[in-house]
């Protein structure tokens, strides 16, 4: 035995030696065909059944059941096979070699025949594999075989051998794959598939047998007489064996996850199955006889059906009967209303269906019973709703429209009772005019598969009015055939009533607004979306065309000084939940200001609130203020306001320091003027001195009147006392030259005194009296200016 577990081809050495010539054995060869077209057919039958399998675990089983059987069966031919090839020569088998050929093919089927690898590849390396996966098992089985000769191989029939495997496996599985995409079962499809893979086993096979060629060697040692027929049979009956056996397990299989399935499945219908003989004994029942009979399953099992359903349920009469005297036609698959009777001995309602299984005569019977008890409950309980719902509920026979059923508040508004109502139309309870119109409607309602509305529609009931808002609508049964009209109706009088004093009120309160100009908004402060009413847009001046309904429309609208002084106050509104109080200043399209004042409260997510024109109030307020400080003739500041000035520049020289000067003007030769040519000229003349200070003088002083004809000028920022004499140069120059009026050339002069803070003062009053009295000592000691007059 030399060399055997390698794999040899043909070569120049080995064609000087002696061939050993084969034969086989025709019955043998048969056989072998036939066993891989057995194995085959057996497992593609398995194959259908991984499709149907729907559990994971049960799709593993019949897989690895599939591609056993196949592998076993790739490896029963082959050996069947060789038992066929005689040589004059002792042949032996190495048991390990033999037994490791069959695990390629097995593997080479499970990949194939697998729903969750082989489904997931393409045809062609599927075909590829299976053809590999026979080739691999013969020429590794051929390994196994010990002879005292050289075994080898011609190249091109070993490879003639692995490509017609794979061809006629491709085709095999195509045909498999189009049966199982088709759900085709015929059985002649199953045989095409069968031989057309137990052809491409044997082919491999032979073709393989045929590129092989035995060589003699030194150790060889011719026999005569092996008959193998004895081996052949027992693995052929192996196989026959082995194929009974996995059918048994499949059918076994099969019929225990059937009988699993349909355990569950009656374990939760909740409706009671049970099933009896002809003669009414029980033979199983479901767990939910326990929840509807009180009983447990097994407690029932030998008793008889009326246990459950008592005797004087006569409709099961006709199937428990004498079998001779039945009827040919025993109703069953028809639902039953009868009386249930539970293990604490009560009555309840219950519908029974049965099924007939056999031949009636002596066959069993399956019920289907459920419990009507709740649905009873139920319709109670609808009932109680529908009577006591707040809002009408009538029900109107289609055929005739007369009133089928209505609730306690129909009854109220119709002033009848029910028991009254019912059998009554609609002419038999309002006026013709009414009910032609609601008939009319019912009609209408009826005819289209639409809900009807009807909103707010008066009708006289009891000399009353009353406005109704009603929906209509059709009840149909299974055929889709009106039975019934319900009408849903609603008394909106007092709303209406509501409604109409409301919208009363409001028009009320919008010609109230629109004379006091108020503006109403409302502005939703999650989404910015603002509402104004019409006053809103007449006080901004914005047209509801191009009014874009948000906050930042209204927001561009204020004075760039208000803006952040208002925002401000709204945030902190919104924030603290409080009322919005606030005066600004809105720019108009036009560019003039208005001034608004606004208040606001919050609702919710939402703030409402109004809005005042106070434009002519604060303009108002502002020339009072205005007043109260300036000098009604001369329009120069006055005492107060110059009080004001100075006490606010006493508080800046303390924190930076300088000096402030107080010039005291009195007009010299003023009265002559004022008695000879009259208050007006006098008048004239002070206001023209006034406009010539106010020229001279800086943008910081302040020039003041403080009485007839006295001035004071404030001057701010004084370094040195030649500051001082250079103003009073300037305002003094001011002063003297003439005044041109209507009677001539004027000329006044003055006498001025002046003061510093703080150097000759600490305070308003001794600043004042200070300048007041070096301005007298001048005045009296030598006079400035002389007055005198020109034609």
């Amino acid at each position: 035995m030399i060399d055997h577990l390698k794999l040899h081809f043909i070569s120049p050495s080995l064609t000087s030696s002696q061939t050993i010539p084969a034969q086989y054995d025709s019955l043998l060869v048969c056989l072998s065909v036939l066993t891989a077209v057995f194995a085959s057919y057996i497992s593609f039958l398995l194959s259908a059944k991984i499709k149907s399998s729907q559990l994971r675990n049960e799709s593993l089983v019949w897989t690895l059941l599939a591609s056993c059987f196949l592998g076993i069966g790739i490896w029963g031919m082959h050996f069947v096979g060789m038992l066929a090839y005689k040589l004059p020569i002792a042949v032996e088998y190495n048991i390990t070699v033999t037994l490791i050929s069959i695990l390629p093919s097995v593997f080479a089927s499970y990949i194939v025949l697998s729903p969750t690898i082989g489904r997931g590849k393409g045809l062609v390396f599927r075909s590829v594999l299976m053809g590999a996966g026979i080739g691999c098992m013969h020429f590794i089985g051929m390994m196994a075989m010990m002879m005292p000769a050289h075994m080898a191989y011609e190249p091109w029939l070993f490879s003639l051998s692995i490509l017609v495997a794979i061809v006629l496996s491709g085709i095999a599985l195509w045909i498999n794959d189009f049966r199982n995409e088709r759900e085709v079962n015929q059985t002649r499809i199953n045989i095409l598939v069968a031989v057309i893979m137990g052809s491409a086993i044997s082919s491999m096979h032979y073709i393989g047998m045929i590129s092989m060629t035995v060589f003699e060697t030194d150790y060889t040692i011719y026999t005569s007489g092996h008959d193998n027929a004895a081996l052949a049979k027992l693995i052929i009956s192996v196989l026959l064996a082995l194929s009974l056996f996995v059918l048994g397990i499949v059918e076994l299989r099969a019929r225990s996850l059937l009988s699993a399935k349909l355990e569950a499945v009656l374990n939760t219908v909740q409706d009671v199955v049970i099933s009896f003989n002809n003669v009414g004994v029980i033979e199983f029942a479901n767990p939910a006889v326990l929840p509807v009979f009180g009983y447990e399953p097994t407690h029932l099992i030998g008793k008889h059906i009326h246990t459950l359903i008592p005797k004087q349920s006569s409709q099961l009469d006709e199937i428990f009967c004498d079998p001779q005297q039945k009827k040919e036609n025993v109703s069953t698959n028809k639902s039953r209303l009868l009386k249930g009777l539970r293990k604490d001995k009560c009555y309840f309602p219950i519908t029974l269906t049965i099924s007939s299984i056999g031949k009636k005569e002596a066959g069993s019977y399956v019920a289907t019973i459920k419990d009507l008890s709740d649905i009873q409950n139920q319709e109670a309980f609808t009932q109680t709703i529908f009577d006591n719902l707040p809002i009408m509920l009538f029900v109107k026979e289609a055929e005739h429209l007369t009133f089928s059923h209505v609730n306690k508040a129909g009854e109220q508004l119709l002033g009848k009772t029910k028991e009254q109502l019912i059998g009554l139309n609609d002419f038999d309870i309002f006026s013709d005019e009414d009910a032609v119109n609601f008939i009319q409607t019912d009609r209408d309602v009826l005819k289209s598969n639409e809900t009807l509305f009807v909103t707010e529609k008066p009708m006289t009931i009891n000399g009353r009015t009353h406005y109704l808002r009603t929906r209509k609508l059709a009840i149909r049964d299974a055929q889709g055939k009106a039975r019934y009209l319900l009408d849903v109706s609603e008394d909106v009088t007092e709303l209406k009533q509501a409604k109409t004093d409301l919208e009363n009120l409001h028009q009320r309160m919008s010609m109230a607004a629109d004379a006091a100009h108020i503006g109403i908004w409302e502005w939703n402060f999650e989404t910015n979306e603002l509402i104004w009413d019409d006053w809103m847009h007449t006080l901004f001046e914005i047209p509801k065309t191009s009014f874009k309904g948000n906050y930042s429309t209204w927001a561009s609208t204020l004075h760039p000084d208000d803006y952040e002084d208002v925002t401000n106050k709204l945030k902190l509104s919104i924030l603290n939940n409080e009322e919005f109080h606030a005066e600004f200043r809105i720019v108009l399209s036009s560019g003039r200001t208005r001034y608004i004042n606004a208040d606001g409260r919050i609702y919710g997510k939402r703030m409402i609130g109004v809005n005042f024109d106070i434009t002519k109030r604060v303009l108002a307020e502002q020339q009072i203020r205005m007043l109260a400080q300036t000098d009604h003739l001369t329009g120069l500041a006055n005492r107060s306001a110059l009080s004001k000035f100075i006490n606010h520049e006493f508080d800046r020289v303390e924190r930076t320091g300088g000096k402030v000067g107080c010039l005291y003007f009195d007009l010299d030769k003023f009265k002559p003027i004022n008695d000879t040519h009259g208050h007006l000229v006098g008048d004239f003349v002070l206001v023209e001195i006034a406009k010539r200070l106010l020229e001279t003088a800086r943008k910081t002083d302040c020039v003041a009147r403080i009485g007839g004809d006295e001035f004071v000028i404030v001057i701010t920022d004084i370094e040195n006392q030649n500051q001082i004499e250079r103003a009073l140069t300037r305002f003094i120059n001011s002063i003297s030259t003439p005044i041109a009026s209507e009677v001539g050339y004027l000329n006044v002069g003055a006498s001025v005194g002046y003061a510093l803070y703080p150097d000759d003062a600490k305070s308003l009053d001794d600043l004042l009296n200070k300048a007041d009295e070096r301005m007298y000592k001048q005045k009296h000691n030598s006079p400035m200016t002389v007055i005198s007059m020109q034609p």
